[in-house]
């Protein structure tokens, strides 16, 4: 099966709500509530010495932050996610390189992505965009 809109959609969907999860997990385990905006930005900044730039969320999930991201990286599952700093605690901003990261690392979509080079998800993803299927977050 090839990847196809409705697929793409419900990958999106799924690819948001892990990073929404986890990036709330992350900021839990360090005290600090990422639905307020002033304790965000202490939590993410890089002058933050509390929080390391990179570890273990759990014993199964390595996070690290890296220029204006944080990637999560499932050991049992193989899976990466990857989270643009923006728009907390909703944060969602779709980059195609990133999605494909995570369309081939789950396994439900990794054989229908396995063929598909990362800027082919460019149009699909402005045509999910255009259609009202996928909110533009910026």
């Amino acid at each position: 099966m090839r990847l196809n809109l409705q697929i793409l959609t419900n990958a999106i969907t799924e690819y948001r709500s892990e990073g929404m999860e986890l990036m709330s997990r992350l900021g839990k385990k360090f005290g600090y509530d990422i639905n307020n905006q002033e304790e965000y930005e202490e939590f993410i900044s890089r002058s933050n010495t509390k929080v390391p730039r990179s570890g273990k969320l759990s014993e199964r999930v390595n996070y690290a932050f890296h220029g204006g991201e944080c990637g999560f990286h499932k050991r049992k599952t193989q899976q990466n996610v990857e989270v643009i700093l923006i728009n907390p605690p909703k944060f969602g901003k779709i980059d195609a390189w990133f999605l494909k990261e995570f369309l081939d690392s789950t396994d439900k979509y990794k054989e229908m992505s396995k063929e598909l080079d990362w800027q082919e998800l460019k149009p699909m993803i402005n045509e999910l965009y255009r259609t009202g299927q996928v909110e533009d977050i910026k």
